[in-house]
């Protein structure tokens, strides 16, 4: 190898490296800011003051003003999710069983795919992991203001992936698995990651004394 071609293979080298310390450092502040922007919301008093048309897996319409009068939580969801939509669903499943009380507390799992996801779909998901349940909607909409609504009014939201970005044919959005606590008047009392340890006991404690705030509300 001569002199100058030592030279262009030490310039493509520092080249790529610069371009992969690029990469992780937009990835880190990206990450940092959403984590801000989460920490900020809870910082913040958010209701939820707009509604949207939905349908549940049984083809009834629902309304998220219809759940004020009980504490819910709210999360995204998508029938051909790889696994990690699931183990969503079996972290506040658990919380269900535990208050296990349909008056105080309803689950909402809202489809980020709902081009694909219509009633059907989401009827057969809930029924394969034993899911079905009165007090627990799995909801779909109009892919553009059903996402948009989703993003808007609880912070929730997710970004397809390019095919190359894919591990496999289902592993179609890149989203965080957060889940929004909303409490008796419509009020987000916070977001939370179920997978994060820390996550998981902050949700389960704040979960546990929104729903003693609302029993012992005037009222109540």
């Amino acid at each position: 190898m001569n002199k100058e071609t030592k030279i262009i293979y030490s310039f493509v080298i520092l080249a790529l490296l610069l371009v992969g310390a690029f990469i992780f450092l937009w990835s880190l502040k990206t990450s940092q800011m959403n984590r801000v922007k989460l920490r900020s919301n809870d910082n913040q008093e958010r209701f939820v003051t707009s509604d949207i048309n939905t349908t549940d897996a049984d083809g009834v319409s629902r309304n998220f003003s219809d759940l004020r009068g009980k504490v819910w939580l709210i999360s995204h969801v998508f029938t051909r999710c790889p696994g990690q939509c699931a183990g969503v669903c079996a972290v506040i499943d658990e919380l269900r069983k535990e208050v296990n009380d349909s008056e105080l507390l309803h689950l909402v799992s809202v489809t980020l795919d709902p081009s694909h996801d219509d009633a059907s779909q989401l009827k057969a998901f809930s029924q394969k992991h034993g899911l079905v349940s009165n007090d627990w909607w799995f909801l779909t909409g109009n892919p553009d203001e059903l996402n948009s609504y989703m993003l808007d009014t609880f912070s929730l939201s997710a970004q397809e992936k390019n095919e190359e970005q894919r591990s496999g044919p289902d592993d179609l959005f890149a989203h965080r698995p957060m889940v929004a606590l909303v409490d008796h008047e419509l009020k987000i009392r916070g977001w939370y990651d179920p997978f994060d340890e820390r996550g998981n006991k902050s949700l389960r404690k704040n979960l546990f004394s929104v729903i003693n705030e609302m029993k012992s509300s005037p009222g109540s």
